[in-house]
C-alpha cells in the first residue's frame, strides 16, 4: 500500500505565506537597512564633527591673523624705527622714545584687547621698553631672537608662565625700512582667555572636548589646565606622522572613542577632539532605534491581524467542515452560527438551509413511507374483509346456477334476474381490489348491484347521468362505489328509519380530472362528523387523533358490513396520487352528495 502524502491545511499555508513571503523579506530588508543605517549614520556624526573641528580651526588661524594686523603699524611706525637704531650709550634719547612708545603706541595696541597680557621691544642693540616689565623684555628677546629664521617673521613660540598667569608668546621681528635687515623683535603676550573661548564655543556630545597640540608637541590648551605646556608623548607623534587631517577610533576603558584631528598651516597647530562615538551619534541611533522600534510594532501589529483574522477565518472554516462531517454521519439537528455578515456567514445559512432541506426531505420520506405502510396495512385489511364476505366463490355460483335453473322451471323471471345479477356480481367483485379498472366497468357493476336493491326496495329510483364516451378514459378501483351506495341506503336511509327512494349518478369531466358525485334524499349525519371527515380528506393524515379521533374516521372498516368511506378515499390515493379521492359536497336533513375525483387520462 503507497504511502500517500497529507495535504496542508489551509491554516498551515496562510503560516506559511505569512512566514517565508512576509516576515522573511521584512526582516531581511530590516537588517540590511540596519546595518546601512547605522553606517550612514556614523559617517555623517564623523563628517559633522570634522566640520567643526575645521571651523575651530579656521577662527584660531582668524584670531592670529587678526593680531597679526594689528600688530603690523608698529613695525613701520617712526618711533620704532628710531627706537631700533639708539646704541646703549644714549641713555637720555632711549628715554625719550621709550617714554612716547609706552604712552602713544602700546595703549592703541592693547586698548581694547584684553587677551593681550603685555607687549615688549627689543632691539639688535640690547635696547628694550615694554607694557608691563623691560627686564622681562630682554630676557624675551635673548630667549626668542633664533626662533626667527630665515624668511619667517612671526611665529608662535609656545606656552609659558608670567606672574603664574599661563601666557602664550607671540615674536615678531622687526626690519629696517632702509637695509631691510631684521632690526629687533615685537614680542607678544596673550592670555588664554580668547582660545579658551574659541575652543569651548562647541560643545560635542556630553563628554567630548578639544584640545591643542603646538609643532612641539606640547600641549597648548586642554580642559584639564594642568596638562598645559606639557608634552603629549606618543599619541603626539601618531597625530605629526599622519596626514593633516583625518580621524580614527580608539577604544577607552572599553568605550569608542573618535579622535578628530587638524593641522593649520598658518600656526602649525594640531587641533584634536576626542568625543564617544555614541555621544556623538546618539540622537540620531535614538531615532534610529525608535523608527526600528516603531516598525517592528507595526509589523507585529500587522501580523497579529492578518494572522488572527487568517485564522479566524480557517476556524470557522474547520468548524464547519466538523459541522459537515457530522451531517455526513447523520445528524442533520445541527446549525452553523449565521451572526456573520461576510462570505462565511453566507456559506453558514447555506449549509443550515442544505441541513434543513435534507432533514425536511428525510421526514417527508420517511413520512411518506410510514403512510404508505399504514395505508398498505389498511388496504389488506379492507381486501380482507371483502374477502372474507366472498366465502367460496364457486360455491356460490353453482348455488346461483341452480337458482336460476328452478325460476326459468318454475317461470319466476324476478328470482331469475336477481340470480343472474348476484352472480355477475360475485364475479366482478373475485378480482384484487386494488386492481385498476376504468369507471365504465365500476358502473356497469354498480348498475347491476342497483338492481338488485330496487328488487328488494320498490321504492327506490335510480337516475344516471354519465357520458359514455369518456367513461373509457376515467381511471376507477375495483369496488371503489359499492361502499358509498351501502353508506347511502344504511346510514343515509336506515339510521333515520327512512325508506330509499332516491340515489343518483352523475359524472363530469373537469380540467384534467373526472368528478363522479353519489347522492341520496336520507338524513344526512351529523355537520362535525363530516367536517371532520372532510378535515382527513383534504389534510391526508392518516386518520390520526389530530383529526378529531373520532372511531368511525379512524377505523371505519370496523363498522359490520362497510368498507368505510375512509378506506375508499385511501385506496384512490394510494393508486393515484394526493390530488385525487373523496369530498362530502353536502350532508343535512335533505339528503348527502359524496364526490370523487378520479383520474381522466387524455
Amino acid at each position: 500500500m503507497m504511502w500517500k502524502k497529507k495535504a496542508l491545511t489551509i491554516k498551515a499555508k496562510l503560516l506559511l505565506l505569512i512566514l517565508f513571503f512576509l516576515c522573511v523579506p521584512l526582516l531581511a530588508f530590516g537588517a540590511s537597512w540596519y546595518a546601512s543605517s547605522t553606517e550612514s549614520i556614523e559617517k555623517n556624526a564623523i563628517s559633522y564633527s570634522e566640520q567643526l573641528v575645521r571651523q575651530i580651526n579656521g577662527q584660531l588661524d582668524s584670531y592670529f591673523a587678526d593680531l597679526e594686523r594689528v600688530t603690523y603699524p608698529l613695525l613701520l611706525h617712526p618711533h620704532i624705527q628710531t627706537f631700533m637704531k639708539l646704541e646703549p650709550n644714549e641713555q637720555y634719547e632711549r628715554f625719550v622714545i621709550s617714554r612716547k612708545i609706552s604712552e602713544e603706541l602700546f595703549p592703541s595696541i592693547i586698548f581694547g584687547r584684553p587677551d593681550i597680557y603685555g607687549l615688549s621691544i627689543v632691539s639688535k642693540n640690547g635696547i628694550a621698553t615694554a607694557s608691563y616689565n623691560g627686564l622681562a623684555a630682554m630676557e624675551s628677546y635673548e630667549q626668542y631672537k633664533d626662533a626667527l629664521l630665515g624668511d619667517q617673521n612671526y611665529k608662535i613660540m609656545g606656552l609659558s608662565f608670567k606672574d603664574y598667569t599661563p601666557v602664550l608668546t607671540i615674536a615678531r621681528r622687526f626690519l629696517d625700512t632702509l637695509s631691510y635687515q631684521s632690526a629687533g623683535m615685537l614680542v607678544v603676550h596673550l592670555r588664554m582667555n580668547e582660545i579658551i573661548k574659541i575652543c569651548e564655543k562647541i560643545k560635542l556630545g556630553e563628554s567630548g572636548f578639544v584640545w591643542i597640540m603646538d609643532q612641539q608637541g606640547n600641549i597648548v590648551y586642554h580642559p584639564d589646565k594642568e596638562k598645559w605646556g606639557k608634552p603629549v608623548g606618543d599619541r603626539g607623534i601618531r597625530l605629526n606622522l599622519d596626514d593633516r587631517s583625518g580621524y580614527y577610533v580608539e577604544n577607552v576603558a572599553g568605550e569608542k572613542m573618535l579622535v578628530i584631528y587638524d593641522r593649520s598651516q598658518a600656526t602649525g597647530w594640531t587641533l584634536v577632539s576626542e568625543v564617544p562615538l555614541s555621544q556623538l551619534n546618539g540622537d540620531l541611533v535614538r531615532w534610529r532605534n525608535v523608527t526600528v522600534w516603531i516598525g517592528l510594532l507595526l509589523v507585529g501589529l500587522a501580523l497579529f491581524l492578518v494572522g488572527g483574522f487568517s485564522l479566524y477565518m480557517t476556524q470557522s472554516l474547520s468548524h464547519l467542515q466538523r459541522l459537515m462531517r457530522r451531517a455526513e454521519e447523520g445528524d442533520l439537528t445541527i446549525r452553523a452560527p449565521e451572526r456573520r455578515d461576510d462570505e462565511i456567514g453566507s456559506l453558514n445559512r447555506s449549509f443550515n438551509r442544505m441541513a434543513g432541506k435534507i432533514q425536511s426531505l428525510i421526514e417527508e420520506v420517511q413520512h411518506s413511507k410510514q403512510k404508505e405502510n399504514e395505508m398498505e396495512l389498511r388496504q389488506r385489511e379492507s381486501a380482507l374483509q371483502a374477502m372474507q364476505s366472498q366465502i367460496n366463490p364457486h360455491f356460490l355460483y353453482n348455488t346461483l346456477e341452480i337458482i336460476n335453473s328452478y325460476a326459468i322451471i318454475e317461470g319466476v323471471k324476478p328470482i331469475s334476474r336477481m340470480a343472474t345479477s348476484l352472480a355477475g356480481i360475485f364475479r366482478y367483485s373475485i378480482g384484487h381490489p386494488q386492481q385498476t379498472v376504468t369507471l365504465k366497468e365500476e358502473l356497469r357493476y354498480i348498475r347491476t348491484y342497483l338492481e338488485i336493491q330496487q328488487e328488494r326496495f320498490k321504492t327506490l329510483h335510480v337516475e344516471a347521468d354519465v357520458q359514455e364516451d369518456e367513461l373509457g378514459r376515467v381511471m376507477a378501483l375495483r369496488l371503489m362505489i359499492q361502499p358509498l351506495v351501502e353508506n347511502a341506503f344504511k346510514h343515509g336511509y336506515d339510521r333515520h328509519k327512512l325508506k330509499p327512494t332516491y340515489i343518483g349518478i352523475f359524472g363530469e369531466k373537469r380540467d384534467d380530472v373526472y368528478l363522479l358525485r353519489i347522492e341520496d334524499r336520507g338524513g344526512g349525519m351529523d355537520p362535525a362528523l363530516r367536517d371532520k371527515y372532510n378535515e382527513m380528506f383534504m389534510g391526508g393524515n392518516g386518520g390520526t387523533a389530530e383529526a378529531g379521533g373520532d372511531s368511525e374516521m379512524i377505523a371505519p372498516a370496523v363498522q359490520p358490513g362497510a368498507i368505510g368511506l375512509w378506506n375508499v378515499h385511501q385506496r384512490i390515493r394510494l393508486s393515484f396520487s394526493e390530488g385525487y379521492g373523496l369530498y362530502i359536497v353536502k350532508s343535512d336533513e335533505t339528503g348527502t352528495i359524496v364526490e370523487m375525483r378520479l383520474k381522466y387520462m387524455a
